[in-house]
């Protein structure tokens, strides 16, 4: 499963190289598309199941200390350095200026670090409470006592996220001048039951085994998903209104049902997979490093392609391998060897040194 959570984070290398392009294209389009419905939802989820079998090893407290470090310090790093940074060159380039103005200020792509950080809780109490009161137990006993509809379960953890983003789409409506802090809420609420299903699974394993056992309940979730992006189509001005932003109905609909439906498609993989290429366990071993270091690398980069007026395509695919390259190199010649950039990039102890991918 680790595998699989580092090729989701490393696939925002193809999302973020497309956010310097000045043309939209209909690839482009698709790849923004693909990843808010299907890649973050599904690493939160895959996230959460890791992060429970991590605490279970380790022990609830050593495991939230470790987990604030480990996540917080590249938080702190990326926030406070990195993203300031980011927000000049953006500026720059923009602009002319190295002032960031406002439409450049903001998280970038340090949010899932947030996020991480956030739902380290949800782990802790979930994993405490249930050594209370057998949560996972009583979960494992209705599964095998009822055979709950695997498709109705993955509609519920879809409806619960969909739920939770709408409310703060309307507290944000509600809000004038505080709109924007407010509506950023919605990548921390919208997220947390994806989180909060990878978290359960890992906790019951009857429910795991009942969720893995077929492909098809996942696949008519999405297939559904699909018909109803068609059907949208029908509806007057090609249902447009209903994709207007991030916060449109069906883009939250989709964004929220996709997720659950992947995951348990990417943990019957995970099953079935039999070992793991050397190749793929050093750049996965990078993962960390490189989803830190990539978005700064494609901003530095893109003034330097521009002047070319290469073909927006090619710029695109220079971007993703000069950015996924020279990420991987930052990994392999320097937070290898360096602790202190060990610790800024991947959070890992000095005194306690490790491989280098958040548990």
């Amino acid at each position: 499963m680790d595998n699989w959570r580092a090729l989701l984070m490393l696939a925002g290398i193809f999302l973020h190289a497309t956010t310097v392009q000045e043309i939209d294209r209909p690839v482009f389009v698709l790849i923004a598309k693909t990843s808010s419905n299907f890649r973050m939802g599904t690493f939160f989820a895959v996230a959460g199941l890791l992060s429970l079998l991590a605490i279970a090893k380790r022990g609830a407290d050593p495991w939230l200390a470790r987990r604030s470090f480990q996540i917080g310090i590249p938080m702190l790093f990326g926030l406070f350095v990195l993203a300031p940074l980011m927000s000049a060159c953006a500026s720059w380039h923009a602009f002319g200026t190295m002032m960031p103005a406002l439409p450049e200020l903001g998280w970038w792509h340090f949010w899932f670090l947030v996020d991480l950080l956030a739902y380290a809780p949800i782990t802790f109490w979930l994993f405490r409470a249930d050594r209370a009161h057998a949560i996972f137990a009583r979960i494992d006993r209705w599964v095998e006592r009822d055979r709950p509809s695997v498709t109705l379960i993955i509609l519920a953890v879809g409806v619960v996220a969909a739920m939770s983003v709408l409310l703060v789409a309307r507290l944000a409506s509600m809000a004038g001048m505080l709109a924007e802090p407010v509506w950023a809420a919605h990548q921390i609420l919208g997220y947390a039951p994806l989180y909060a299903f990878g978290v359960i699974l890992a906790g019951s394993p009857a429910l795991f085994r009942h969720m893995t056992a077929r492909t098809g309940p996942a696949f008519t979730v999405l297939a559904m998903v699909f018909a109803l992006c068609l059907a949208s189509r029908l509806l007057p001005g090609g249902g447009k209104s209903l994709f207007d932003g991030p916060a449109s109905l069906l883009n939250v609909v989709t964004s929220c049902l996709c997720p659950p439906a992947v995951t348990v498609l990417i943990l019957r993989s995970a099953i079935a997979m039999r070992g793991t290429p050397p190749l793929f366990r050093r750049i996965s071993d990078a993962a960390f490093t490189i989803y830190m270091v990539h978005f700064p690398i494609i901003l530095a980069l893109d003034p330097l392609l521009d002047p070319l007026r290469l073909n927006p395509y090619v710029s695109y695919l220079l971007l993703v391998g000069l950015s996924g390259w020279l990420s991987y190199l930052v990994h392999r010649l320097i937070v290898t060897r360096v602790p202190f950039a060990a610790m800024l990039l991947n959070g890992v102890n000095p005194a306690k040194p490790r491989a280098a991918i958040a548990e």
